[in-house]
């Protein structure tokens, strides 16, 4: 189903980075799609942290990091990440989403996340308020193909089940990881690393694990990376708003 926000509101995606060496996947931009006039317009600005990160290199077509980019066009290194619409297989693939056919670009880029073989950036939705105070993300789940078991754990996975999160404190990545593990708990693959911290925040705010419930489940015919995917869910905590560190605001004013 659609995630769509009401479109007078810019919507928002995280651009991120996954360091070669420490394999850590970090937020390094911020795209936003808005739509005055009934047209929608493109904007980019990297993050602060981008400045300090070894090893990072601008992305194509967008050189200079205390530069606010505008476009009427989704920018190319972001749109050459969707499937064209001509391709045969094009249903299929949003189907694999769980997106509507008429799902637009921006729509598909976010649930996708972007990622391609050829590069280490991709992209992501920051967590969304609902109307009834509620934290909500979806997400794929990540490395079921790395992980012994989780391939023939995944083909009981229904959608509707409910996930167990699991703390794995000794992940040489990220100290905060957090596998998924299925209805007879067997592990099948761990919770994105973008979204660990926020997991965090939200179970020690309100002293309970995140629900985390199976949105969509795809067939063995689907890349791994696509096989499962979820809702996250909790109590929107007072006062509480993710990615608002420091180092994750924008280099240069959003402001026109």
């Amino acid at each position: 189903m659609s995630d769509v926000p009401d479109h007078q509101v810019p919507r928002r995606l995280f651009v991120a980075w996954r360091n070669p060496d420490s394999r850590q996947i970090i937020p390094v931009g911020l795209l936003l799609q808005s739509n005055e006039s009934g047209a929608p317009g493109y904007t980019f600005v990297y993050l602060k942290i981008a400045e300090t990160l070894e090893g990072f290199h601008p992305l194509p077509g967008l050189p200079d990091l205390h530069r606010r980019y505008d476009s009427r066009s989704l920018f190319p290194v972001f749109a050459n990440r969707i499937m064209p619409r001509e391709r045969p297989d094009y249903p299929e693939y949003l189907s694999g989403l769980d997106l509507a056919p008429d799902s637009d670009p921006f729509e598909v880029l976010q649930r996708s996340a972007g990622a391609r073989v050829t590069d280490r950036i991709e992209v992501f939705a920051a967590p969304q308020r609902t109307s009834s105070g509620e934290a909500s993300s979806l997400f794929f789940v990540r490395g079921i193909r790395r992980l012994p078991g989780a391939l023939d754990a995944v083909n009981e996975i229904r959608t509707g089940d409910h996930l167990t999160l699991i703390d794995e404190p000794d992940n040489q990545v990220n100290g905060h990881a957090m596998l998924l593990a299925g209805p007879r708990e067997v592990p099948i693959g761990w919770v994105p690393d973008y979204l660990v911290d926020h997991l965090h925040d939200l179970r020690d705010l309100n002293d309970a694990d995140p629900v985390v419930t199976v949105e969509h489940v795809n067939g063995v015919d689907v890349a791994p990376h696509m096989r499962v995917l979820c809702r996250l869910t909790a109590r929107w905590p007072v006062a509480y708003e993710p990615f608002d560190a420091i180092d994750l605001q924008p280099a240069v004013s959003l402001s026109s």
